[in-house]
């Protein structure tokens, strides 16, 4: 039987963001498929309505204030967040790198996440208090890589959500994050194709020695905002096929593993 609450996602049009959407849509709430492309965003809508769903469409610039306040002031009855909302980066070097990518990144993955949780926080306020936010952090946050905007703006995700769990905790609104490892999105199957991420070092990095599906983000995403979870806020979950586990292991100077 289904919770029929009220389910906001950003960036719900593709990859993370689709997946938690058909999740939230399948166990009988209602969400709001909140993208900057919403042609993208009716196909999914359709999607979940052709499932038996309930859905609609938002249109979405999380990087803008008002567009922002737009969207909170739609879905003034929701219950959960979900900041899925957010752009990836190719590798670069320090000397070579490109600032206009790097603010666009921030002003969508931190900003962005920052923008949605302080306007969704007020309307969960003021309907009395309870809810649930799940911020999108990332591998990239705990460990280095040549992602010079990314990964910092993930490590910032990560410590937002641990302040926002503190200031909201007192009014009943729980606030966590999922840590992704590789996961095969439209993006990073694009990033592949175009000879910018190998597939099969991503895959023997991990302690299962495969990539993510966007379906098992989504079904973590589920589980921080049902009751099962309701003692947990303030953490990062990894969701990363044993990556964080593995790569360290490989690196051991005694390690004669094939795997």
């Amino acid at each position: 039987m289904g919770e029929n609450r009220m389910v906001v996602v950003t960036g719900g049009a593709s990859g993370i963001g689709r997946a938690t959407a058909l999740r939230f849509a399948a166990a009988g709430d209602r969400v709001v498929v909140a993208d900057i492309n919403p042609g993208a965003a009716e196909e999914v809508v359709a999607e979940i309505e052709a499932d038996g769903g309930q859905a609609r469409v938002h249109d979405v610039d999380v990087a803008l204030d008002a567009s922002v306040d737009t969207l909170a002031e739609a879905a003034g009855e929701a219950e959960v967040l979900v900041n899925s909302a957010g752009l990836l980066q190719n590798i670069s070097e320090i000397e070579s790198l490109d600032m206009a990518e790097h603010d666009r990144l921030w002003a969508v993955n931190y900003r962005g996440s920052l923008l949605c949780a302080r306007a969704f926080a007020r309307t969960m306020a003021a309907r009395g208090g309870g809810g649930s936010i799940v911020n999108i952090s990332s591998t990239s946050a705990v460990a280095a890589f040549p992602l010079h905007a990314y990964g910092p703006g993930k490590a910032a995700i990560d410590r937002l959500t641990a302040i926002l769990a503190s200031d909201l905790g007192p009014k009943g609104i729980r606030v966590n994050a999922v840590m992704p490892g590789y996961v095969l999105t439209e993006q990073m199957r694009a990033r592949i194709a175009s000879g910018h991420r190998d597939p099969t070092m991503m895959e023997r990095q991990s302690s299962l020695g495969r990539m993510v599906a966007p379906a098992e983000i989504a079904d973590a995403i589920h589980f921080l905002c049902s009751d099962a979870a309701r003692a947990i806020t303030g953490v990062s979950l990894p969701v990363d096929a044993g990556w964080l586990a593995h790569v360290t292991y490989r690196q051991h100077p005694g390690f004669a593993g094939t795997n």
